[in-house]
């Protein structure tokens, strides 16, 4: 008998039973924040994998992008949101991971010292699920940080409650994401990293498996929808989510992430050619460049239809391309944004049109109303 039966095998109803008995636990469990709407403010990042700066390492190529978001929004107030898989523990000790990314973990601090940071625990991070931990490594670094599981927000409009935000990184449920964190840890760190870092693999990009991830956004809309439509008003929530690596909004599918910078690339690549650069300048531009295009050829994903808008994901910190994704709640709208804009400048670029927080909340009651009716 098999202590666990692989995603793979399991039908979308099987698969949807364990995610939602994993966040119905951890909303159950979630602490509550009042945020009046007119003050939200904040910033929200998923999925850094921040690894010992190896070939393993699938952040440091996304480090300046993420490092540039991060001086944004510091100097316009926002309060930063890292939503789990920060670090990359089930490859790394918490030691190797560390030292190498203390100029990260500053800039976060300064967050902590100013507008505010606020930490999750993943699947690939499960070791903040314990305090002591916490204590010994994080809070030199980030004093009095706390790592959370899940977290409500309860977004008022005055006296009056809209609907709440239900912040969780979304591995809830699954075996090797969740009961066997411990296991697949071991794995990743003493075979997987060992063939990564020799042939410069990726992963962290859930990407690579399509049906997979299509369940489980699947699974995790249903969960939000059923969730939404079935709670009283004061307990109505819309999920932010990360782990899948891809980003959801809901509305708007967003563009493939991923393949981006190929045209910049060959602009380089023909410079470099008209330049008599040499074979090893010119081979690395045109392995780069036939890597993206390779990319953009791959059948695209297409996220399930969000109706009503319950389930939001933030995408991740570690594209091949370089680029991060997150969301951002400001002026009572959120957006999905993504670093660096089409030039690849520091600024962020819009990849939906924003939905207004009061407009989603009163999407979510009126289709509670027609569900009960």
């Amino acid at each position: 008998m098999k202590l666990f039966k692989r995603a793979s095998k399991l039908d979308q109803d099987e698969y949807d039973g364990k995610v939602a008995a994993g966040l119905d636990r951890a909303f159950a469990a979630a602490g509550k924040r009042d945020v009046q709407l007119s003050q939200l403010r904040l910033v929200i990042f998923s999925d850094l994998h921040r690894g010992a700066r190896d070939g393993a390492d699938d952040f440091q190529r996304s480090e300046p992008a993420y490092s540039a978001a991060l001086g944004w929004y510091l100097e316009r107030g926002y309060e930063l949101v890292l939503l789990g898989d920060v670090e990359e523990l089930w490859e790394n000790d918490i030691k190797e991971v560390l030292p190498r990314y203390a100029a990260c973990t500053a800039l976060e601090r300064a967050f902590m010292d100013g507008p505010g940071l606020t930490r999750f625990f993943g699947n690939h991070d499960i070791d903040w699920h314990d305090p002591n931990r916490v204590k010994k490594h994080l809070d030199p670094m980030l004093p009095g940080i706390e790592v959370l599981e899940a977290l409500k927000l309860r977004i008022l409009d005055g006296d009056r409650q809209l609907g709440l935000l239900f912040l969780v990184h979304g591995h809830q449920g699954t075996d090797l994401s969740d009961r066997a964190a411990g296991v697949s840890r071991l794995v990743l760190r003493w075979v997987w990293r060992i063939i990564q870092d020799k042939l410069g693999w990726l992963s962290t990009t859930p990407a690579d498996d399509y049906v997979l991830r299509a369940r489980h956004d699947i699974a995790m809309f249903r969960w939000s929808r059923r969730q939404a439509l079935a709670s009283p008003a004061d307990q109505r929530a819309a999920m932010i989510a990360g782990h899948t690596h891809h980003p959801v909004f809901p509305d708007h599918p967003p563009p493939q992430p991923g393949t981006g910078g190929a045209d910049e690339l060959e602009a380089r690549l023909r410079e470099a050619r008209s330049r008599g650069a040499g074979a090893d300048e010119l081979a690395a531009l045109r392995a780069e460049l036939e890597r993206l295009r390779a990319l953009g050829r791959r059948a695209p994903y297409t996220p399930p239809v969000i109706d009503p808008p319950t389930y939001f994901n933030t995408g991740c910190c570690c594209f091949p391309d370089r680029d991060i994704t997150g969301l951002e709640f400001a002026d009572g709208s959120v957006r999905l944004i993504r670093w660096l804009d089409d030039a690849g400048e520091a600024r962020p670029k819009e990849l939906a049109p924003p939905i207004a927080l009061a407009d989603l909340f009163a999407r979510l009651a009126a289709a509670s109303t027609t569900a009960a009716g």
